[in-house]
């Protein structure tokens, strides 16, 4: 893997600085074969997680089963230390995961090169939520509206990040209130409208290291997982509004809440 694939995992999983980030975005939109790669990385892996998920809901197999059932609960002092159980039994079950023995993903899989893979990060993980929160109707937020200052209070001190709370009534987007997420192993605050015909779109912010509050932030737009993104950083923090796919006006949505956030 070359030093820019492994800058394209890092930008993915929002671990660059600000200058780092728009030093790869810049790239980003003159070297098409490099936007070709992190396109690749983004559905492989979403891939890999479908994969993932499936067997997930599939039993283990039974000699499997069995061999993990017969083996003792220790070892004693006279065992050869060469070759414990529990080595013996991780190198198994390490080539049943990657061998075979059902066709196994691993989350966090290896490259050939025996490199980790790069994951689509909190991007991914906010796809995943929104699959979930966009379809609830009374249960769509944690937090109502009507608590807005408690909202950004809370959101703000479990984030690491303050923000204001857009107001984006001129797309005929109603602000209904927000929820905490984890994504990529980190807080991230949710804010939530809908549309008058019950559209939902997402605020979502992460706080990020050596942010930059200079720069006029660099959009970048995607999909995943059937869900338009437009993100963006600034301010010690990155932003992501994400509707359904084919949302007309995304862009002028987040440009209006990048401005007001």
């Amino acid at each position: 893997m070359t030093d820019i694939s492994l800058k394209l995992s890092a930008y993915l999983d929002g671990e660059l600085d600000a200058a780092e980030a728009r030093s790869v975005e810049a790239m980003l939109e003159t070297d098409p074969a490099l936007q070709a790669e992190l396109d690749a990385l983004i559905a492989a892996d979403a891939l890999a997680n479908d994969q993932f998920d499936a067997q997930l809901d599939q039993p283990v197999p039974l000699a499997l089963a069995q061999k993990i059932k017969a083996l003792p609960v220790g070892s004693p002092p006279s065992r050869p230390a060469s070759r414990p159980v529990w080595g013996a039994l991780a190198a198994g079950l390490a080539l049943f995961m990657f061998g075979g023995m059902g066709g196994y993903v691993l989350k966090d899989r290896i490259s050939p090169a025996g490199l980790q893979f790069a994951q689509a990060g909190w991007l991914n993980d906010i796809a995943d939520y929104h699959a979930i929160y966009a379809s609830q109707q009374r249960h769509l937020v944690e937090v109502g509206a009507d608590e807005s200052d408690h909202l950004k209070t809370w959101l703000g001190a479990s984030v690491g990040a303050d923000f204001s709370i857009p107001d984006l009534t001129g797309f005929g987007l109603t602000f209904e209130g927000g929820r905490l997420l984890v994504a990529n192993g980190k807080p991230v605050a949710q804010l939530m409208y809908r549309q008058a015909d019950g559209t939902v779109i997402a605020l979502c912010l992460q706080s990020i290291p050596d942010g930059d509050t200079s720069s006029p932030p660099a959009f970048r737009q995607q999909t995943i997982k059937g869900f338009d993104f437009v993100s963006w950083q600034g301010g010690g923090a990155a932003y992501v509004v994400v509707g359904p796919g084919g949302h007309s006006g995304l862009a002028d949505i987040a440009a209006q809440a990048a401005r007001e956030v």
